[in-house]
């Protein structure tokens, strides 16, 4: 008799930790979403993808009831997910325009954009090569479909990358030219095709240069990155890598902001996430990431008499 009555206490614990179990997990699965805790998804310009990881990580590991889903994608793909309201919360590099925004005014959502960073286009060689610069009129010449004594070969990620966007603008065209110019897919990819490639020039962003995933280090050591000359603050004549320093002087010409944009029009893991990025802990982790924070975190310095 002892022995049924210790298996059916046993069979009514085991019973109680599965319910108990089920009932966590769809307590959980329905969190309400809050600055700092429920789940949602994030689309995220995939040039800029090494340091919104970073962040989302110690944010996490921080608030541990907020559960994002990183999706990394190409410019055009994450403005079409911001239009078919499968996302509402972006990270990108640059704001919307008034047109790609009518669709959420219509709405009557103000949008929440918050600026924490400035990001360089670094152009990168293999490292066999003896060129240490590249005159950035060179490098526009290619783009202009012109022929380039200097410049070979330009290597971007695809067509629709913001990288892609922004050096095309930067050149005055609106479309890569059909000659000298090659797409690869994502930044992985032109880091590879670098490293396999001398005379290749590619273009990402420096975050992926300055803290590569550990399956690129072995190509990102066998890579350099070159010298730009300034030709927009008519310093032609010197050249500048795309340092902390000369993002914050300008002397570096092709930068770019980086944005949280929130389109969900509550107070939800959106801001909650823009918030902690562009305070001075989320600041911290951009100031080692290569890339320059929008502000300065302080650092306090505590004098002691006696050790």
């Amino acid at each position: 008799m002892k022995y049924f009555l210790r298996i059916f206490l046993i069979a009514l614990l085991v019973a109680g930790s599965i319910f108990a179990c089920k009932k966590g997990g769809e307590n959980s699965a329905h969190v309400e979403e809050t600055l700092t805790a429920g789940t949602a998804t994030f689309v995220v310009d995939n040039t800029i993808q090494p340091i919104v990881e970073d962040v989302l990580a110690v944010f996490e590991s921080i608030y541990i009831r907020a559960q994002i889903k990183q999706v990394n994608l190409n410019e055009n793909a994450l403005l079409q997910a911001l239009q078919q309201d499968t996302a509402k919360v972006a990270v990108m590099a640059r704001k919307l325009t008034p047109e790609e925004e009518k669709h959420f005014t219509d709405k009557g959502i103000t949008p929440k954009v918050i600026p924490f960073a400035t990001d360089a286009i670094a152009l990168i060689i293999n490292k066999s090569s003896l060129d240490t610069v590249v005159n950035l009129n060179e490098v526009f010449k290619i783009l202009q479909g012109s022929e380039s004594q200097k410049v070979k070969r330009l290597v971007f990620d695809n067509a629709n990358s913001s990288v892609t966007k922004f050096m095309l603008n930067e050149a005055g065209v609106s479309g890569l030219p059909q000659k000298n110019v090659y797409s690869q897919g994502t930044a992985q990819d032109v880091i590879k095709y670098v490293h396999d490639n001398p005379g290749a020039i590619g273009l990402v962003g420096v975050n992926w240069i300055v803290q590569p995933p550990s399956e690129l280090l072995t190509y990102v050591e066998n890579i350099k990155v070159l010298g730009v000359n300034n030709v927009k603050k008519g310093k032609a004549n010197a050249y500048f890598k795309p340092s902390q320093t000369n993002i914050a002087t300008g002397n570096y010409p092709l930068t770019r902001t980086l944005y949280v944009l929130n389109y969900q029009g509550k107070n939800g893991l959106g801001m909650g996430f823009a918030n902690y990025i562009s305070a001075p802990d989320g600041q911290r982790i951009i100031l080692k990431s290569g890339l320059l924070p929008e502000t300065i975190p302080e650092r306090s310095i505590q004098v002691r008499n006696k050790l």
